[in-house]
């Protein structure tokens, strides 16, 4: 619905300039918004930025002028042609479940970039469907937001929480919803999104990559072409892990214990959490190898591999190690993790 401008207005005037529709002038006594012009920024932001900025809440929805977000959507179009939209935008057929992907989400661009490619791979490979994004990282998302960015990729998507998304969709109408979490292993990230509240919607979701064993051999059969030769060159596979719920590395740890059992020096270690590092950086430096390769078994390229992993200070891993070390950092790339993400959205549209 539109938006009006009730009577505790001050006439300060910031709203006006905040507008994208120049809906707002100054009117007899306070300022005013055209109905006519008002999309409760549906095109442009996520909330409307007139309520936003108003210091003592002046700007209210207008009962009398209840529009749906589709109508809203249609309008904000007519007043901006040619001019793509931002922010959570649907278009499909209604009766047909949305797509929700839920991530950790990513502060580095080209950890950004590689979501954007899955986000590429998802709509073409539901094109019938709206897809849309959540990012379960709130201090990550909030950091981004204070440096200025409010979107993510070239179509501007939100930077919803899976709560908020849930909220979101719910005010569009919808009614159900395939929601994948678009993580490797399962942490409070991905506890978060199963809790949040459903707001109604009938949601079906599945599970991150390594959450069961069959999966976790699957990982180390699409990565060991890469693996080194185990005499001068030892391979350690890269996660993220946890600070506290150990329980979610368990995983890892099942990953540390295969591996050493199938391979020659090739293990498996976590930034946070067991398996850790301490074992094997002592393993690789007995082992003889002259050369360690590392392979991330994280989506994203982020500041962990670069800093934490291959950095120059003391604690990072190949400082550990002290030998010369490469790194494979690719894992979204991987056909294997990308079919596995389609296959799961697909039979998850099948149940509705």
């Amino acid at each position: 619905m539109a938006y009006k401008i009730t009577d505790e207005c001050l006439s300060c005037g910031a709203c006006e300039p905040e507008c994208p529709n120049q809906a707002i002038s100054e009117g007899s006594g306070h300022f005013v918004i055209n109905p006519d012009l008002c999309t409760e920024c549906v095109g442009a932001n996520e909330s409307p930025k007139c309520a936003d900025v108003c210091a003592v809440g002046a700007p209210k929805p207008d009962e009398s002028r209840r529009e749906t977000k589709r109508a809203l959507l249609a309008k904000w179009e007519r007043l901006h042609p040619g001019k793509p939209p931002r922010g959570l935008v649907l278009r499909a057929d209604p009766n047909k479940p949305v797509i929700a992907l839920v991530a950790d989400g990513s502060p580095d661009p080209a950890g950004q970039k590689a979501l954007e490619n899955l986000d590429t791979i998802f709509r073409n490979s539901f094109p019938d469907y709206d897809v849309c994004w959540a990012f379960q990282a709130k201090f990550m998302i909030e950091g981004l937001k204070r440096k200025g960015q409010n979107f993510f990729f070239a179509r501007a998507i939100p930077m919803f929480g899976a709560g908020e998304l849930f909220k979101a969709l719910s005010e569009w109408g919808v009614r159900k919803a395939a929601v994948q979490l678009l993580m490797m292993h399962e942490s409070s990230f991905s506890k978060d999104a199963l809790e949040a509240d459903r707001r109604g919607i009938d949601l079906k979701f599945a599970m991150p990559f390594l959450s069961t064993p069959e999966n976790r051999i699957a990982i180390i059969r699409a990565l060991e072409k890469d693996f080194a030769d185990g005499k001068n060159t030892a391979t350690v596979l890269v996660g993220h892990g946890v600070l506290k719920d150990f329980e979610y590395n368990n995983c890892f740890i099942e990953l540390d214990n295969y591996l050493r059992q199938h391979y020659r020096n090739v293990y498996c270690g976590t930034l946070h959490g067991p398996p850790g590092t301490e074992k094997l950086v002592l393993d690789i430096k007995r082992s003889g190898c002259q050369k360690v390769r590392f392979i991330s078994l994280m989506l994203t390229t982020s500041e962990h591999i670069s800093l934490d992993v291959m950095g120059d200070a003391p604690e990072s891993w190949r400082s550990q190690i002290g030998l010369p070390a490469e790194v494979i950092d690719n894992l979204a790339e991987n056909p294997v993790v990308r079919d596995f993400f389609v296959r799961n959205l697909k039979t998850l549209v099948a149940q509705f």
